[in-house]
Parts: C-alpha cells; structure tokens; sequence
C-alpha cells in the first residue's frame, strides 16, 4: 500500500471514492447480515441451528474452493470474504455447541457463553499471528510494518503476482473477526480490563482514528479487487466501536433486537452494493476479454 507521503503528491480519483464507498457498505452488510441471520435463526429456528451451521461451513469452503476457476482479483476477493463469512458463521455454531455441551454459562455482564469461550481461544490466536510474523511471504501490512520495526526481516519483502486471492481472502476476514472478537471480550472481561476500564476507552477511541486512517488509505485503489480486501479491517475496526457502544448501553443493535427499518436499510445497501461491484468486475472482465481478442488477431 502507497505510503501518505505517495498519497499526498497524487490527487484521489473520484472513481476512487466511489468504489471505496461501494466496498464498505458491501463488507458492513456483509457482517450486519450475518449478525442477522445469526439471531433469527437462533430465535425462531433453534431446531435447524446445528443444520445450518455445517451447511454454512460447507457452503463457505465451496466458495473459497471455487475462486480457483476464477481469473480477477475482484471475483476472487469477493468469493473469499463470501467464503470467509460463511466459515466464521460455523465457527460460530461450533462455539455455540462447545458451550452447551460444557454448560458454559453467560456472564453476569451480558456475555453469550460462546463468547466466553471464544475469549480463551487468544493462546492459539496469539501463534497464528507468531506464525504470520515470522512468515515473510505474508504481505499483510501491519505484519510488514512490524517485520521491518522489529527487524524481523532476513530477507528481502515477497513480490511478485498472486493467483488467487480468494483464500487469502476468506483467511484474512476469519482471522480479523477472529483477533478483534478476542480482543474485545478480554477488555469486557472485569477480571482483566473491565467494560468501562481505560484499556476499554483505548480501543473505542484508537478503533475510531484507525478506521478513519485506513478509509483514506483505501482510496489509493479505485478497484474492487484491492479495495474489497483493504475494507475489511476498515469496517472491522470501525465495528469495534459499535460493539463498545452497544456494551455501554448507548446503542441498541439493530440486527440483535431486529429493528426492520434499519434491517431494510442495512439490506438495500447491501444488495445495491452487490449488483454495483458485479456490474464493475462484469464490465472488466468483457473488456479484458476484448484485449485478449485484439491481440490474438494482430499474431
């Protein structure tokens, strides 16, 4: 990713923005949605639950499988945080499972069992992210920038084109819900930080000027391929602060106590998004197509 510095000696298009606005409505319906369906299902269908969970795990590995047959970035990525979402949706499940069997119970502060269980998953979360450290083919940002601030790096960093996106994808959108999941139920947790401790406030006001940061980062990249994967911590930094509020009682979840009005906002834009970033990398992929034709007759 260009640097501010690159940034600044460069105006934003305005392509830029629009498709940086289109991929942060999609990835916040995304995630809204799937809180949604979360909730309904476990209110109105708790018999179908465990069914639908290994449907969703199912569902979302033959997503991510199928971004294999895909040539652009765009679908691949699109795929991958379907895939990604579906997966996270049945680790969820699992979670929910896990609990009951172990009579886990909920928090006296609010916390779902499953959270509480989720909440000491931070050992194995804490050696994937060792391993993504130390792994310098890795090209994720944070873990370049402190590769290079540590001084990690024995080498020099991994280039070169990547050929499919989509399970990088879906392995990015698991482990950034995963990390910002664990992060907040440690701070929730009173025998650590507390709901209302410092360590709380730290995350709602450092999530807030973070997520604005990586928005105007974003805007670098006037592609759905990029922008798709960029948006994704975008949104979930920017969630944290909704899920703080939410904990601080300042704010009711409209997908947990199903306010329709919003619900159908959410879905609008959601579904607009959707049909914007197909009709885009539909028109890309005709227009490569075109190209490769062109070039094929001057042989």
């Amino acid at each position: 990713m260009a640097t501010i510095k690159q940034m600044r000696e460069r105006p934003i298009k305005l392509k830029a923005i629009f498709v940086t606005a289109v991929s942060l409505v999609w990835i916040f319906g995304t995630i809204a949605l799937g809180h949604i369906i979360m909730v309904i299902i476990n209110k109105d269908y708790p018999d179908f639950k465990w069914t639908f969970g290994q449907i969703m795990a199912v569902t979302g590995f033959l997503c991510i499988a199928a971004t294999k047959w895909m040539k652009q970035d765009g679908w691949q990525s699109f795929f991958g945080v379907i895939g990604g979402t579906f997966m996270w949706t049945a680790f969820e499940y699992g979670l929910i499972y896990g609990s009951e069997r172990l009579g886990v119970s909920y928090a006296y502060n609010g916390s779902y069992p499953e959270y509480r269980l989720m909440e000491w998953t931070v050992g194995l979360l804490v050696m994937v992210c060792m391993y993504l450290m130390y792994q310098e083919s890795v090209r994720c940002n944070l873990f370049c920038y402190l590769r290079k601030k540590l001084h990690l790096m024995r080498g020099v960093l991994a280039t070169g084109k990547i050929d499919n996106y989509g399970p990088r994808t879906a392995f990015e959108y698991i482990c950034t819900t995963w990390f910002f999941y664990v992060l907040l139920m440690l701070a929730y947790d009173e025998q650590i930080f507390g709901a209302h401790g410092k360590f709380t406030y730290m995350c709602f006001y450092c999530s807030f000027a973070v997520a604005f940061y990586l928005v105007y980062k974003i805007l670098n990249y006037d592609k759905f391929g990029p922008n798709i994967r960029y948006a994704i911590p975008t949104v979930m930094i920017f969630w944290n602060d909704i899920e703080i509020l939410a904990k601080w009682g300042m704010l009711k979840e409209p997908w947990v106590h199903i306010n329709w009005p919003i619900m159908f906002a959410i879905f609008s834009g959601f579904c607009i998004s959707t049909y914007l970033i197909y009709k885009d990398l539909k028109a890309r992929r005709a227009a490569a197509e075109v190209i490769v034709q062109e070039d094929m007759t001057t042989i």
